[in-house]
């Protein structure tokens, strides 16, 4: 177990860093001393990853977890609970309500058409979860104590109307994924080499986005253009998509190893 400053050192590379690890470790603190739940906002995937390294060397993994309201979730707050709770309750415990946001059927909109009419509203990025568009029109997972300020003010995405309505997050409506199968080869099973084929990159792109930290192996930034990817690994391109990787199998007369993944299409 090591101290706060010890993990702001080991992990913290930036500001943002610092100041996100030490509020996320205040919290785990705040949960210890006095005894009830406490929560980050919403985290995207690199801050997760971040987040579950401070945990860890907290050894306060027995009583935390990363939750967005429902499983699969790619954003998602860090919840932290006392003895009496355990995760399912936790869970059900969580300051997150669910709103959906009708439109009309004629009308076509997009993640970003909805997410850019939130920011409009001047709130952060971190009171908004997941955005799941579906044909009647997308269910938006937010902060409790911002939902009731975008039901009164969210009623345009776009220039497109907008009805408001507070759900059960029992309810949520998942967006309508569809899937891909696709079939390939590769020299070897590097995430470069995998990465390219799947999403369709020039190695050299894939790489440089890897070094950057734009891509993600099971959730978890992967910088590492080196790293050997396994049968359902999922891996995510921030910007280009997600995807999962069913199966190697064979070789061919050149040495190459076959692979068959399924992609969000």
């Amino acid at each position: 177990m090591k101290t706060k400053q010890e993990i702001l050192t080991a992990l913290a590379h930036s500001g943002d860093d610092k100041l996100l690890l030490a509020g996320l470790l205040d919290k785990e603190q705040t949960c210890e001393q006095r005894g009830y739940l406490t929560h980050t906002k919403f985290l995207d995937l690199k801050q997760r990853a971040l987040c579950t390294d401070a945990v860890r060397l907290a050894g306060a993994t027995g009583h935390a977890l990363f939750w967005g309201g429902y499983e699969d979730a790619e954003r998602g707050i860090y919840l932290f609970y006392p003895d009496y709770m355990d995760a399912e309750s936790a869970k059900l415990s969580a300051p997150l309500a669910l709103l959906r946001a009708r439109k009309r059927r004629e009308d076509t909109l997009t993640h970003r058409d909805y997410l850019g009419s939130l920011m409009g509203l001047q709130i952060d990025r971190s009171v908004v979860g997941d955005i799941l568009v579906h044909e009647e029109g997308a269910d938006i997972i937010v902060l409790e104590d911002m939902a009731e300020f975008i039901l009164m003010h969210f009623a345009k995405a776009g220039r497109k109307q907008l009805s408001l309505t507070r759900e059960d997050l029992s309810d949520l409506k998942h967006a309508a994924v569809e899937e891909k199968r696709g079939t390939g080869s590769v020299v070897s099973p590097r995430l470069d080499s995998v990465a390219a084929l799947i999403f369709g990159l020039p190695r050299k792109d894939a790489q440089a986005r890897i070094e950057k930290g734009l891509v993600f192996v099971n959730n978890t930034p992967c910088m590492k253009p080196e790293h050997q990817i396994t049968e359902g690994d999922r891996l995510t391109v921030r910007g280009v998509g997600r995807a999962r990787v069913e199966a190697f199998g064979g070789t061919s007369r050149k040495g190459r190893i076959f692979l068959e993944y399924v992609r969000n299409a």
